[in-house]
């Protein structure tokens, strides 16, 4: 009877535990949600990599820190979880004519690290893209205020007019809790 009673006391206190852990798990990720604008340049090169650079990316990550009771000392954990590209000018435009885009993350202190790239891309693909990520530990990234975005765009055809596109990444923060 002693027996029988501590073994499901002890099995209720594992289920329980597990529980506990998983929703401590759920209160310390969450995501930030960032944009960038980036222009594919008109141009006769085919089949060579052509580099583009962003403007400077503000992270927000000290409000998002704030907003989910943690600061960037506890971050554990960024990774870039979803990172979809879509021409936004001109309207008929479809990614047909890109081969190839590889995307790095750098700022001030760190260097570049490639975290999203799609190669091959089919010829009858639409005006949005979803990029494949790399799983890239991105935690000095996304502590610090801002970060740059340079694109390496390989091109299978020409195009007479440049092409604006929006890189809309979500990043999954782990991080402990005040």
């Amino acid at each position: 009877m002693k027996t029988t009673f501590f073994l499901i006391i002890t099995g209720l206190l594992i289920i329980s535990s597990c529980n506990l852990q998983e929703k401590i798990d759920d209160i310390t990720t969450f995501n930030i949600r960032n944009s960038a604008e980036f222009t594919i340049p008109s141009s006769s090169v085919i089949n060579l990599p052509i580099d583009i650079g962003t403007p400077d990316v503000n992270t927000s990550s000290e409000q998002s820190f704030e907003n989910n009771n943690t600061r960037a000392d506890l971050v554990e954990n960024v990774n870039l979880s979803e990172l979809t590209l879509s021409i936004t000018n001109p309207n008929d435009r479809t990614f047909s004519f890109v081969k190839s885009i590889e995307i790095y993350i750098s700022n001030d202190s760190e260097g570049a690290t490639l975290i999203a790239e799609i190669q091959d891309i089919p010829e009858d693909v639409g005006n949005e893209l979803e990029m494949e990520t790399t799983g890239a530990s991105l935690d000095e990234y996304i502590k610090e205020d801002r970060y740059d975005l340079q694109f390496e765009v390989v091109t299978r055809e020409t195009v007479n007019s440049d092409t604006d596109l929006k890189a809309d990444m979500v990043f999954e923060v782990r991080a402990k809790t005040l």
